[in-house]
Order: C-alpha cells, then sequence, then structure tokens
C-alpha cells in the first residue's frame, strides 16, 4: 500500500462512485477497481459495500478512510517542507562536461534537478577537456564531468558512474560469432571509432595490450559510423551509458565488449574553492540519481 492507493482510495470514499472517481483521478474504472480489490486483498477485509447507487465505506473502510487524510496531510506536509527548503536554495551553478560526456549521462538528471531546485541558475554545455579543466581551475565552472579521471592536485575527483562498453559488428564479420569481445579481438582488427571519448578509451586499451589498433575511419557523427560499419568498413567499439545502443540495421550485431578498463564519468571539483550551497546539492542529487540507478 503506498501514498497513491490511500489517495484513490480516500477520492473514491468521498466521491461514493466508482466511475465519478475514476474520471476525477483520471484513470480507468478498471484500474481503480483493481487497486481497491488490491488494498481489500493486502489488509484482508472488505473495504466498500457496492450497491446500484455506488459504493459506502464498511466499518473497516471508515477506518482506514479516518487514518488514511491524517497519513496524506502529514504527507503533503513533508512534501511541503521539502519543496521549500528546495526553493530557498538558487544561485548560479556552471557545469561543464567533457566532449561526449552529456550523451552518457543523457539530459534526465540534469532536467530532474532543475525540477526539484526550481530557483537554481544551472548552465551546462560540451567542451575540450582542457577548456573544462582551464574553466574549473579559474572558478568559471563548479562541476566538471569526465570520462578520463584527471590526475590533479588542484581537483577533487569522484567516480559515480561505470559505463558499460558494446561493439557493433557487421553480420558477416568473424567477430559477429563470438559471444563477447576483448581487447585482444581488436588485434589487427579494422576498427570505426566514433567520438573522442570511444577514441581515447580505445587506444588506451590497445596500449596496455601492446598494440596499436588499426584505426580505419574516425568520426565524431554516430550516423556515419553506422553506414562505415553496415558497409564492412570494419566493427566499432562504442560506451554506453544511460543511453541503450543504437537501433541497428539487421546487417550490424550488438556484441558485449570486455574491457580491461571499465571506463567510469567522474566528477571533478575544485580544491581551491569552496562549493556553493547550490553547487554542493547538485553534487549530491548527481550522487544519489545515479546510485539507484545501477
Amino acid at each position: 500500500m503506498d501514498i497513491k492507493s490511500l489517495e484513490f482510495f480516500v477520492r473514491l470514499c468521498k466521491d461514493s462512485n466508482v466511475s465519478v472517481a475514476a474520471e476525477n483521478l483520471f484513470i480507468s474504472q478498471q484500474g481503480l477497481s483493481r487497486m481497491i480489490k488490491r488494498m481489500e486483498n493486502e489488509l484482508g477485509v472488505k473495504l466498500f459495500r457496492r450497491s446500484n447507487r455506488g459504493v459506502t465505506p464498511t466499518v473497516e473502510g471508515k477506518i482506514l478512510w479516518e487514518h488514511a487524510e491524517k497519513i496524506l496531510n502529514e504527507y503533503q506536509n513533508v512534501t511541503d517542507s521539502i519543496n521549500l527548503k528546495n526553493s530557498l536554495i538558487h544561485g548560479t551553478v556552471n557545469v561543464v562536461l567533457e566532449l561526449g560526456c552529456l550523451p552518457l549521462l543523457t539530459l534526465s538528471p540534469f532536467l530532474c534537478f532543475i525540477e526539484e531546485y526550481p530557483n537554481v541558475d544551472l548552465r551546462f554545455g560540451e567542451h575540450r577537456e582542457t577548456i573544462c579543466q582551464s574553466q574549473l581551475a579559474d572558478g568559471t565552472a563548479d562541476v566538471f564531468f569526465a570520462v578520463k579521471s584527471v590526475d590533479s592536485e588542484q581537483f577533487n575527483v569522484s567516480p559515480f558512474y561505470a559505463l558499460n562498453s558494446i561493439v557493433y559488428v557487421p553480420k558477416t564479420h568473424v567477430l559477429a560469432r563470438k559471444n563477447f569481445i576483448t581487447v585482444e579481438d581488436l588485434r589487427d582488427t579494422k576498427l570505426v571509432l566514433c567520438g573522442s571519448t570511444n577514441y581515447y578509451t580505445v587506444v588506451k586499451d590497445c596500449a596496455e595490450a601492446n598494440f596499436i589498433p588499426n584505426i580505419v575511419v574516425c568520426s565524431t557523427d554516430i550516423n556515419i559510423t553506422m553506414q562505415c560499419v553496415q558497409s564492412g568498413l570494419g566493427v566499432s567499439p562504442f560506451i554506453l551509458g544511460m543511453n541503450k545502443a543504437l537501433p541497428s540495421s539487421e546487417d550490424i550485431i550488438v556484441q558485449p565488449y570486455r574491457c580491461p578498463n571499465i571506463p567510469q564519468i567522474h566528477i571533478l571539483t575544485s580544491k581551491n574553492t569552496p562549493l556553493s550551497l547550490g553547487a554542493k546539492k547538485f553534487c549530491e542529487y548527481f550522487f544519489r540519481y545515479f546510485e539507484a540507478r545501477t
């Protein structure tokens, strides 16, 4: 039993009619009836008496109605207090991201933060790594997201989100028959790479395996990358974040990539400049958001 169930139950108590209550709740009559039935099964009692004139709460239903309204009022007080506290937090938070980082995180956590903290002026954008570091160092930016960990005494570096990797493979390619792909499978294999994040991750993996990757195409456009793979020019290792594998043609299959170094996204902040309250809440929000989804 949750808050929404209690809200629906109280609405039906007040309207005394399933059709009217369902219309007021913007759900189907069947959906409302199923929810009430689930509550009755959970409590082991009948909550309503049904007749041609509508529904009326049973003795047990009246007891639940009384307590449900108290619970809903207290819940509203809690949410009002939280919203009031969040609305008092204001100011500007400037966030910079390494090129290719935003598609991995997706817009969703940024939009959710803006909704939860409406008085915080959140500004974010992707830049070259050197620009991101420079802006964080001089205080122009409050927070820096990077896939590659920046080894610097200037910054606090906190990994918070491990990424998955796949390989787009032409269906006729020899690697299409494998259950998964390792870095050794990339040795002497023609590679089509998309974006700087994928490029540097693959180059690093291959260097640690003591070989130079055979990169035949490097592009920032995923559509061009997929066309190259479809044409049989090579395979394309690709890092996934909150986004899913792109829909591909029947000529391309998606293989898991067991990379030796699982890439992670890091949050970087300056050691020399204290974070504003808004920036602190932003970092805390992102840690919570991704912890709940991993």
